[in-house]
Order: C-alpha cells, then sequence, then structure tokens
C-alpha cells in the first residue's frame, strides 16, 4: 500500500474509474471487477463517482485503447471535462479457480491506484490478493467461495486501504 505523504485527500470529491485491465485468462473479469469496485466505493460514501459511460465516452473520444496508459496531459483534460479530482486505475492480475474436492475456491489478484488530475503523481496504490481454499475449507469443507464473492472481498480490502 501508497499514500502519498504531502497529498490531501479531502480536496477530492469526485473520482473517475477508468475500466480496469484484465491479465487473467478470466473472461470479462476487468469490467465485472470494474463495476464492483465503483459499487463499493459509492457504499463507502467518501467520493462522487462519474457514471462508467461518461468515462468511456471520453476515453473513445480520445482514441485510448489501453486506458490505463493515459498520460498526464489526457489525465488532466479528463479531470475537467469530467470535473473529477482523482482517476483510478486498475488491473486484474490473476483470477483463476480452484477445485478441492468437489468444493470449488477462486484467487484474485488486484493492484489500483489513484492518480491526482491536478498534478498527474500517483497519491495511493495497493495491491490486493486472496487466496485459495484454506485449512478448514479443505478438511471440513466448509467456505466454498464464487468467483463474485472472492471479487467483492478483494475490492473490499482494497478499498479499506484507503480510508486507513
Amino acid at each position: 500500500m501508497f499514500f502519498h505523504p504531502e497529498f490531501d485527500f479531502t480536496a477530492i470529491e469526485r473520482v473517475a474509474v477508468v475500466p480496469f485491465e484484465n491479465l487473467s485468462n478470466d473472461q470479462g473479469m476487468g469490467k465485472y471487477t470494474t463495476r464492483i469496485f465503483i459499487t463499493e466505493l459509492l457504499a463507502m460514501e467518501a467520493f462522487d463517482v462519474v457514471e462508467p459511460g461518461e468515462v468511456t465516452g471520453f476515453l473513445v473520444s480520445k482514441g485510448q485503447v489501453r486506458a490505463a496508459e493515459l498520460n498526464t496531459e489526457l489525465i488532466r483534460e479528463m479531470g475537467r471535462l469530467l470535473n473529477v479530482q482523482g482517476v483510478v486505475f486498475g488491473t486484474v492480475g490473476e483470477s483463476a479457480q480452484f477445485r478441492s474436492g468437489n468444493l470449488t475456491s477462486h484467487v484474485i489478484s488486484l493492484d489500483v491506484r489513484m492518480v491526482s488530475v491536478e498534478t498527474g503523481a500517483t497519491v495511493w496504490a495497493s495491491t490486493i490478493n486472496t487466496s485459495g481454499p484454506g485449512f478448514f475449507t479443505r478438511l471440513f469443507g466448509l467456505g466454498e467461495q464464487t468467483r463474485g464473492n472472492a471479487a467483492r472481498k478483494a475490492v473490499r480490502k482494497l478499498i479499506k486501504t484507503l480510508f486507513q
């Protein structure tokens, strides 16, 4: 986890969440995790969040195929046009299903960061990995974890690091 030591997070009222990249083999996991992230961020009631369609519209208008590679100039322009103080980028590094007997569990790895539109600097970054089936799950067959539950759990852990 990283926090920019000189950044004032109270200056952030509204953020844009760029669709997460998916480096895993799990098709659609980037979009799915982005939606969960937005919902959980809204549930914390800390920031307003730009509607995903507005963010996508901005990216399309700029011809950005790989949104995570926006340069500082485009991040500042996004800030002005969408009236945001921060832009959130994320990557699903791993999303895999594991079987232990007749139980299924999922492992997810996420890397998320927030960039200040004023400076173009990363002001918060965090990485989280959920683990596979635990000892008691394997021993007693309890606590099966779906893909959705694993993603939600990982996102909640990530967002908690933002508000520590």
